[in-house]
């Protein structure tokens, strides 16, 4: 059969004469098959394509109509193709008996044209449209389905958390739960801070509150705290939730593990033996440095240390103590450090502080505090050992760390020279 978007329409009656006439009604807007008997039917059905709509006679001989409705009603493949029943019987019992098995219609014998246009159009308008909303339904069925198992791939794989504008924890999603360490029971309703890490300054959340509750979005690096005690990092992005209205809710937060990446961060400027930075560390932090002193007009401090005497240690009692006195110093030095200083190692026995905000005299006290600390502490197999210290400052007018290094450095010469275990401040 040739295509056509036309609809199909199959005639069924044991009279050729009234097939004759239905179908010169029909032929002009659809696409006609005919079956003269029930068997017929079931044949034609059984191919595709289906029929749109069934004519159906009621009286035939072998498989009355009835019958054949049944049979095509119990099929899932014909089921929903709709049965007008042609039939000369008026009685309430057929029409009854007709609805009960599937029939959307009756047409009655002799036909009247308008009659039988109307009804099947009404049918097919009728069909056609709950066929839409099926395939509607369905597509959105498949749809939900869809956004469900994207939901629960998110909840499983992306690191979310919502909170009220208190910072009150209100959601969470199974990824949370996994890297932090705690259950979403033990996490909705707690603030936000029982996952802070104590490393993280205040000033951050200081300027992460500020930044959301004015509606904006912020994004940085925060290091949490699991609950067993161990830590993990986060790249967070937290934005406002907001209403169609504009009124702002709460904040949601996604974040990104980032705790191997800071892991290999901390190594390349991490010295191996003694734990403290490294010398491309203190390198970088010069410049910021630099940037700071310059924009407020203020200056800072850098303290050279060198232990005293050190190739005797390692000469009378091997690399291996004089790794531990090393590590021993490098204890000392952190322990006895103010907060805001940065300490590392410069390279072989040499330590290096840089003082933020501080001028000559008070890194001169904070060296002496240091010199003696080191002095008078015990270290295992030597005893004790001694430090010599090099203050500097740097001018507002220097253009670079190298300055202030150079001078530091002259003052540790002088601190050698003069007998060591000492303080010297750089002079002009």
């Amino acid at each position: 059969m040739k295509y056509t978007n036309r609809q199909k329409i199959l005639i069924v009656d044991d009279e050729p004469i009234n097939i004759s006439i239905v179908a010169e009604i029909l032929r002009d807007e659809y696409d006609l098959l005919v079956a003269t008997n029930g068997e017929k039917v079931l044949q034609i059905v059984s191919s595709d394509p289906k029929p749109d709509l069934i004519l159906l006679d009621i009286m035939m001989p072998g498989m009355n109509g009835f019958e054949v409705a049944k049979v095509l009603k119990k099929n899932p493949d014909t089921v929903n193709i709709p049965i007008i029943f042609l039939t000369a019987k008026h009685d309430n019992e057929s029409i009854v008996k007709g609805f009960e098995l599937g029939a959307v219609d009756f047409v009655s014998k002799p036909f009247q044209k308008e009659e039988l246009l109307a009804r099947l159009k009404n049918t097919l308008q009728i069909f056609n449209l709950r066929n839409a909303l099926n395939r509607a339904l369905e597509k959105s069925q498949q749809y939900a389905k869809t956004i469900e198992s994207q939901m629960r791939l998110i909840d499983k794989n992306i690191i979310i958390s919502s909170t009220d504008l208190e910072g009150k924890i209100i959601e969470v999603s199974d990824a949370f739960c996994k890297i932090s360490g705690y259950s979403k029971e033990k996490l909705i309703g707690k603030m936000h801070r029982i996952l802070r890490h104590p490393d993280m300054p205040s000033s951050l959340f200081v300027k992460l509150w500020e930044t959301i509750t004015n509606g904006e979005t912020w994004h940085g690096e925060i290091k949490n705290k699991t609950k067993n005690g161990s830590f993990y990092w986060l790249d967070i992005l937290i934005y406002p939730i907001v209403d169609d209205l504009g009124n702002k809710s709460g904040y949601t937060a996604i974040s990104q593990n980032i705790t191997d990446k800071k892991r290999v961060e901390e190594l390349s400027v991490t010295d191996q033996l003694t734990q403290l930075h490294n010398r491309m560390y203190l390198e970088n932090n010069f410049s910021k440095e630099i940037k700071r002193a310059k924009r407020y007009n203020h200056s800072f401090a850098v303290i050279m240390v060198d232990i005293d005497h050190f190739k005797e240690v390692n000469d009378t009692y091997g690399h291996d103590v004089g790794d531990n006195v090393l590590v021993g110093i490098s204890k000392i030095l952190s322990e006895h450090i103010r907060e805001t200083d940065i300490l590392g190692r410069w390279g072989g026995e040499e330590f290096l502080i840089i003082c933020p905000h501080t001028s000559t005299s008070e890194a001169y006290a904070l060296a002496e505090k240091l010199r003696v600390s080191i002095e008078t502490h015990p270290i295992d197999v030597i005893g004790h050992k001694c430090c010599s210290f090099g203050v500097s400052a740097f001018d507002v007018k220097d253009e670079t760390y190298k300055e202030v290094v150079k001078h530091a450095d002259e003052a540790l010469y002088t601190a050698k020279n003069n007998g060591r275990n000492q303080v010297i401040e750089y002079t002009l």
